[in-house]
């Protein structure tokens, strides 16, 4: 599958700003459209892109009204969580959810955390092992002859 047969069967437009656009411009819109980046143009081009991490470090370093805020006031409390013996289908709930990070909980303890980069990291490894057998099992196919 090609890269545009996924963008095109999104159906969502890309969100973006222009670069003079405020901070607090890009943090409603990400809110508004539950997307972790926006891409930045200027004139119709592309001249970067402004992430979710990239507005914490911006935080992190010229912030400091943020000092007094707990982690309560911030959180995202009884999150979705999954199960140590969970499959790889725990993507579908990641997107169905608009979620990136899975505690993973057993028996109600924490026992990790598991990221949509995870689980990409994962599949990528199987399909090149699947891709690895596939190609080894026709470079040893038998000939006509031999059956």
């Amino acid at each position: 599958m090609k890269v545009r047969s996924i963008t095109k069967n999104k159906g969502k437009p890309v969100i973006g700003l222009a670069p003079e656009d405020t901070l607090d411009k890009a943090v409603s819109l990400m809110m508004e459209h539950r997307i972790g980046s926006l891409v930045v143009t200027q004139n119709g081009k592309l001249i970067g892109i402004l992430s979710e991490r990239d507005l914490l470090t911006v935080l992190n370093q010229k912030h400091p009204m943020w000092s007094p805020m707990t982690a309560a006031d911030a959180m995202t409390p009884d999150p979705y969580t999954c199960h140590p013996d969970n499959t790889l289908e725990v993507m579908n709930m990641m997107v169905d959810h608009n979620v990136r990070h899975l505690p993973v909980v057993y028996q109600g303890k924490l026992e990790g955390m598991l990221s949509i980069t995870d689980v990409v990291e994962e599949l990528l490894q199987k399909a090149k092992f699947e891709n690895e057998l596939l190609k080894n099992y026709i470079q040893n196919w038998p000939d006509a002859g031999q059956v």
